[in-house]
């Protein structure tokens, strides 16, 4: 029978995770300390994205431990956004978080295509709806109706952002589904002469509502993080409103901050229920 010769790249996983002896004294559960080990490797770029991870049951002899914390310490990965499983085929790890850049106004395409990744961002409806008050008062607009773009993002072909857009009817104005598809939103106004220039925005963490987990692939009421605000023109006009909601574990922003007298952090000290028109904007 002939002799199958070894993948290079599973004998090196398997040197590189077999160095990782367990402190049985310590205070850390078994499972935790699991974690932390391939956690650490993962952040430091010794295992690589797309790289599969040796059988839980190798590990765990290699490591010297039962199943049981090998398997919590994976579970707790995937459900950290740091591996996935492919069934019938192993476990993975994912490729790194994108960063976007807080001092930046970036084309949310450009951003997702930058990453290296297949990247599509996917028209879900484009129409003029009536708009609701926080539009209103942001765009400053007299029209009781805007354009709606929603757009669901998507990273090697798994959901990781939705995002809601209502742009001003001067804004607007040329814009259609047909031109949307597939397109960058920015690369869009700018051609029909409006350039975005900067944005007002606020970051929260939010608990996602049916409908965005099941676009996103999350749990109902999983974590995510919402940025919304308002996007200023060349002649700092107002033109847009947005609410995007990203997923906790495909993303994280990058903060550059200057020393200034009049900026205040506003600390909520209760969670504000949001109201019937809010909850359906989202």
């Amino acid at each position: 029978m002939a002799r199958v010769s070894p993948d290079p790249a599973a004998a090196a996983r398997h040197a590189l995770l077999g160095r990782l002896p367990m402190a049985r004294a310590s205070a850390l559960p078994l499972h935790a300390q699991c974690r932390d080990r391939l956690h650490d490797l993962i952040e430091g770029g010794s295992l690589a994205p797309g790289a599969r991870l040796p059988p839980e049951r190798e590990l765990a002899a290699d490591w010297g431990v039962s199943l049981a914390p090998v398997r919590q310490a994976i579970l707790d990965l995937v459900a950290d956004g740091y591996l996935y499983r492919v069934r019938g085929s192993g476990t993975y790890i994912r490729a790194g978080k994108v960063e976007e850049k807080l001092s930046i106004l970036h084309s949310f395409t450009q951003t997702l295509q930058g990453t290296g990744m297949e990247a599509e961002v996917r028209l879900l409806h484009c129409a003029r709806v009536p708009a609701p008050a926080p539009v209103l008062r942001a765009l400053g607009a007299r029209a009781r109706k805007v354009l709606l773009v929603e757009r669901l993002g998507l990273l090697d072909r798994e959901p990781v952002a939705h995002l809601a857009a209502y742009l001003a009817p001067r804004a607007a104005s040329g814009l259609t589904a047909r031109k949307l598809e597939g397109a960058s939103l920015y690369e869009l106004l700018a051609h029909h002469g409006t350039q975005p220039q900067r944005a007002d925005s606020m970051i929260e963490v939010v608990r996602c509502s049916p409908a965005q987990a099941a676009l996103l692939g999350l749990e109902r009421g999983a974590p995510a993080l919402l940025v919304e605000g308002t996007t200023f023109d060349q002649r700092d006009r107002p033109i847009e409103y947005t609410r995007v909601v990203y997923r906790a574990d495909r993303f994280r922003f990058s903060l550059e901050s200057h020393r200034q007298a009049d900026r205040v952090v506003h600390v909520i000290s209760a969670p504000q229920e949001r109201g019937p028109e809010e909850e359906r904007e989202q």
